[in-house]
């Protein structure tokens, strides 16, 4: 049977000098107390991958939302099926939910963050510089408290895939017509039947394991350097936010399977150096599927515009972004102004002879 645990406990990590809450530092590579600037070094170990066929045979445990009582102060908090860090909002200390006090799958792998939350904000300030059309003032929602560091849940899925194929693919090819004045040439396609096997091995696929970051979010920041996962370690999630999946792991093989699916599809495609395809079936048999259920770093920042939402993220390793930017009107009004300005002064020396 699959572990199945409670949401009673949860974990801290302490500065042994001070006893002040410690955070994990991207700069220094580890944890860092901000009141006796202690650090402690972190094990670092590596994670290993789970057979996808047993897991599943294993069965998920569905989340319940439950309460946890901070160790800090004893308050009360809601704890949302999906986070694994949380802050107490009554006295502001972090707190680790323990990987084994968690119901359903346990992460076995985490990417520590590499970039530093001014780093991050750093990049979003030189981001917004590149919106010809951003208002003004949105600089000011790049301000460093404003990234929040967050701990996205993914899976990587590896195996191998067999495939049969037949169809019918074409070259484009010229010839020369006619004769004379009529003599020209055409462009045909020449079309040939297809079929075959195929073998393939895919590493490491990632697929987003929770609906607060949509697969093209994803696809857009990517890679991730997973050859560096780590083996989970709470001391890496000390003073960020971790989510937990919400999407199953079935679920996420199916979209890796589609992934590779396409690119099965294109590999056949261009080993034919076919230009366009009439047809073509594919039939593949997936055997060997391991998987990494990993932590992803990424720091968010997300802001309003004319009670519209915004966010703006970054690959916490190797600082890839992407986001969405609201458009000043007053911005376009005065592009356009410009560019009519332009245009009627080049049609003025025309007419005035300017070009002769």
């Amino acid at each position: 049977m699959a572990d199945v645990f409670n949401y009673n406990n949860t974990a801290v990590v302490k500065c042994t000098n001070c006893g002040a809450d410690m955070t994990y530092d991207p700069e220094r590579g580890a944890l860092h107390c901000s009141y006796c600037d202690a650090t402690r070094s972190i094990d670092k170990k590596i994670s290993f991958k789970r057979d996808y066929l047993a897991s599943v045979k294993d069965g998920e445990v569905k989340f319940d939302d439950s309460t946890y009582k901070c160790p800090n102060c004893g308050a009360e908090v809601k704890l949302s099926s999906f986070d694994t860090a949380i802050k107490c909002p009554y006295c502001g200390g972090t707190n680790v939910v323990e990987i084994d006090d968690m119901k359903g799958l346990k992460p076995d792998g985490i990417l520590p963050f590499a970039l530093s939350q001014q780093q991050a904000s750093t990049a979003g300030k030189k981001w917004i510089k590149k919106k010809l059309f951003a208002p003004w003032n949105l600089k000011k929602s790049f301000k460093v408290e404003n990234f929040k560091g967050v701990y996205i849940p993914s899976y990587a899925f590896s195996t191998d895939a067999f495939s049969t194929y037949d169809g019918r693919v074409g070259k484009r090819r010229t010839r020369t017509v006619g004769s004379g004045k009529d003599r020209r040439v055409e462009t045909y396609i020449e079309w040939y039947n297809i079929n075959g096997n195929t073998q393939n091995s895919f590493e490491n696929v990632a697929v987003e394991a929770s609906t607060q970051l949509n697969q093209k979010e994803l696809n857009k920041i990517l890679p991730y350097d997973t050859d560096n996962l780590e083996s989970y370690n709470k001391d890496y999630i000390a003073g960020f936010v971790a989510e937990r999946y919400d999407t199953s792991l079935q679920d996420g093989f199916g979209v890796a399977k589609g992934q590779m699916d396409d690119t099965i599809r294109k590999r056949i495609i261009d080993s034919y150096c076919a230009d366009v395809v009439g047809y073509l079936n594919v039939n593949t048999t997936y055997s060997g599927t391991q998987f990494h259920y990993m932590l992803l770093p990424l720091w968010v920042c997300a802001y309003m515009y004319r009670k519209k939402g915004y966010r703006f993220i970054i690959n916490g390793r190797t600082g890839k972004s992407t986001g969405k930017s609201p458009v000043s009107p007053i911005r376009v009004a005065i592009a356009v102004l410009l560019a009519l300005g332009v245009i009627a002064l080049l049609v003025w020396a025309w007419l005035s002879g300017q070009f002769e």
